[in-house]
This record gives C-alpha cells, structure tokens and sequence, in this order.
C-alpha cells in the first residue's frame, strides 16, 4: 500500500481539458482518459510517460483520421464503396457498368469533387436535376445514377459514417418530366421481314456459299428473340432439333480487360437473373439453323452456331455489320443497326399475336415488369386492340 501511496504522489495534474491520469486498484496499471473529438477515450500503462505517449499517439491517429474523414471526395468514397462492398457481388459487366456511371455521372461533375461529408440532399436533388435540365439525358441513365447514389448512402449510413441519410429527402425525376425523349424501340414490320430474310438466306451463285456469314443465325433469331450475348454463346450441344428445343444457359459479354490490352473482351457469364431458360423453337427458326448447320464447316457439339470461318464464337460488331448489310441490300424500311432490332421483332411478333407480358417475358428472359416498361407500346397497341373487340357487341345478346 506504501508503494501505492508513492505512485499517486507523482500523477501530474494535468491542465484543464487535458483529462486525468489515474492508477488502477492494482497498484501497478495506470489509466489517462481524455476527451477527443467528443468521445471519451481511455489509455494503459505501467507509468505516467508510458500513458501520456499512448494518448498522444491515440490522438494523432484520431485527427489524421479525422482529416482524411473530411477532405475524402464524394467520388473517391464511391469508388471505395464499389470496390469494397459492389464488386464481390456484381457480375463483370455489371460492375463496368456501375464503375461507368461513377465515373460520368459524379466523379466528371462537380458533386464528385464535394467532401462526402459536406454534401446534403439539396446539392444531390440539384445534381439529379441538372442531369435531365442541362445534360438533357435520358430516364434510365438518370435512374441509374440515383440508384448508384441510393445504394451509396444508404451502405454509409448502416456504417455508421453518417448520422443522417441525405438520399431520404431526395426524390427521383419523374418519367414524364423528363426533356429527352424515351428512346424509341425499333423492329420490323412484317414487310421488312420479308425483306430481311429473303436478303440475309441469299446463296453466291458461283461459290454456293452463303452471302452473309450470320444471315441464318440472324433469321432464327427473329422467331427466338435471343439476346446478341445469347446468340453467341450457343453451342450446336444447346440445340435439340429432336424435341424443337433451344437450351439457354450463358451469356458472352464484352467488359474491361484487366490487363488493359485490349481494352475489352468477351466473358462467359450466367443469364440476368441467374435463371437458364429453354426456348421452343418454331418450323422457321428450326429451318434456318437447320441451313446455318448446313452451310457451316463447325458442327461438332461443342461448336458455335455463330462462328467466326476458323471455328471461334462471333463477336457483336461482327452481327452487327452483317445487319447493316442486309438492310441496305434489301432495302428494308427501318434501318437499325444494332443487334436489338432482331429482338425487338421477336417481342413484336408475340405481342401482336395477343400473348401474354408474362409469357413474352419468361420467353425473351425478362421480368415482367421490364417487359411491359419495354415494350409499352406493344402493351398499349393490345389494350387498344381488347377494347375495340367489345364494338361487335349486340346489345340484342343480352
């Protein structure tokens, strides 16, 4: 107890607002607690010099901390949050995508260089708004900007890095407020069919070759409604000609090379939703794989339908440019290029043909309510349609 009685003898007393140094029951720990930044911090050691060193060093590292907490950009902790959090569960091209509008809808705009910390829901509707007002961009990049941001916020906040979530005041634009015009969906009408594929099944008259190498893969595909990444990757293995069925269970997407050369390439991936599908394929979808398999030199199983000539799978811009051929050889009214116009057909097709959104979606691998938000012209065209069936009613019936 003498001891003890020593040890409290030579605790300084130390100036106000600078805490208090104390010695534990134990006679041999000393503790020096201390108020930093608002908390109450506490500190051990077995002498006075040892205590003050570690609340000095405990100090330092809260108000470096504190610094880097504060100068770190909106951009630069979206970043963070992408690697971080985003990436171990996003797919490749879901992830570029993200990445993607970080990097052109905050980190090139003047909210990405705002300290994370001193941006409010006001400066964030301001910058939502100034993307429809100024930038004149469309509803979904928008809406994937204010997603990305959401989603932000809301991972902050759960960790603590926030006391209030600003994105909770923020409201997204509305669809009918928006200036750009929502992007119009192209397809064949049913002369342009005619047209496309009477073009893209030519044969050379002196080769017997076909004209277009994909022109048969694209024709199927008006009646199969595949995405072009779908396409791509099916294999003669995924197509039962026996039972009529086409297996869809991968997906070939271009993203990022990590190693930068090249800059992109293409990826084998899982379907959307992680859900493989099984298509029934029609006499004329089973009539021109029937030719692609017959006019290609790649016909083993583990081969693809659509082949570069030594055997590799094609690319995008390879079916694409073959679309662009087709259409201005044959003369077609509508003139898209991109491989969705094939697609768009397809759900064309169905629609008019009175099928059901929910079974147009499970058919093309869409949710239901994509379906209808992308085809709501189709939707609307049947609504039009079912109500225009009641004028052949004879009120004499009832």
């Amino acid at each position: 107890m003498a001891d003890a009685k020593n040890k409290k003898e030579i605790i300084p007393k130390l100036p106000y607002g600078q805490g208090t140094i104390n010695i534990m029951p134990d006679g041999e720990t000393y503790i020096y607690k201390k108020n930093i930044e608002g908390k109450r911090r506490s500190v051990y050691g077995k002498s006075v010099k040892e205590v003050m060193s570690l609340m000095s060093a405990l100090e330092r590292d809260i108000k470096s901390k504190k610094v880097h907490k504060e100068n770190i950009t909106l951009a630069e902790a979206m970043y963070n949050w992408l690697e971080r959090y985003k990436k171990p569960k996003l797919k490749k091209t879901s992830y570029d995508t993200l990445r993607k509008t970080i990097s052109s809808r905050i980190d090139n705009h003047d909210i990405g260089l705002i300290r994370v910390y001193a941006i409010d829901a006001d400066m964030i509707q301001e910058h939502l708004n100034s993307l429809n007002e100024t930038d004149c961009l469309s509803y979904s990049t928008i809406k994937k900007c204010y997603d990305a941001l959401n989603d932000f916020y809301r991972n902050y906040f759960l960790q603590g890095k926030i006391e209030i979530n600003p994105m909770l005041a923020v409201q997204m634009v509305n669809r009918e407020n928006v200036i750009k015009e929502t992007k119009k969906i192209e397809f064949f009408e049913s002369e342009d069919i005619r047209l496309f594929i009477n073009q893209a099944c030519s044969i050379f008259s002196w080769s017997k070759k076909p004209k277009y190498q994909y022109g048969f893969c694209l024709c199927a595909n008006i009646f199969l409604g595949l995405r072009a990444g779908e396409l791509l990757a099916l294999k003669w293995k995924d197509v039962d000609f026996e039972r009529g069925i086409i297996y869809v269970h991968e997906n070939l997407q271009l993203v990022s090379n990590p190693s930068g050369v090249p800059r992109q390439i293409y990826e084998t991936q899982s379907l959307k939703n992680y859900q493989d599908r099984h298509i029934f394929m029609n006499d004329k979808a089973r009539h021109y794989l029937e030719l692609q398999k017959e006019y290609s030199n790649f016909t083993d199983a583990s081969d693809y339908v659509c082949c570069t000539r030594d055997g590799r799978h094609a690319a995008i811009a390879y079916l694409s440019n073959n679309i662009k051929e087709i259409e201005n050889c044959a003369g077609t009214k509508v003139r898209a290029h991109g491989t969705h116009v094939i697609r768009h057909t397809c759900a064309s097709l169905y629609f008019r043909k009175g099928v059901k959104a929910e079974l147009i979606a499970s058919l093309l691998g869409h949710s239901v309510d994509v379906c209808r938000s992308t085809y709501i012209h189709f939707v609307e065209e049947q609504k039009r349609t079912a109500v225009e069936l009641l004028d052949d009613f004879n009120i004499q019936d009832v």
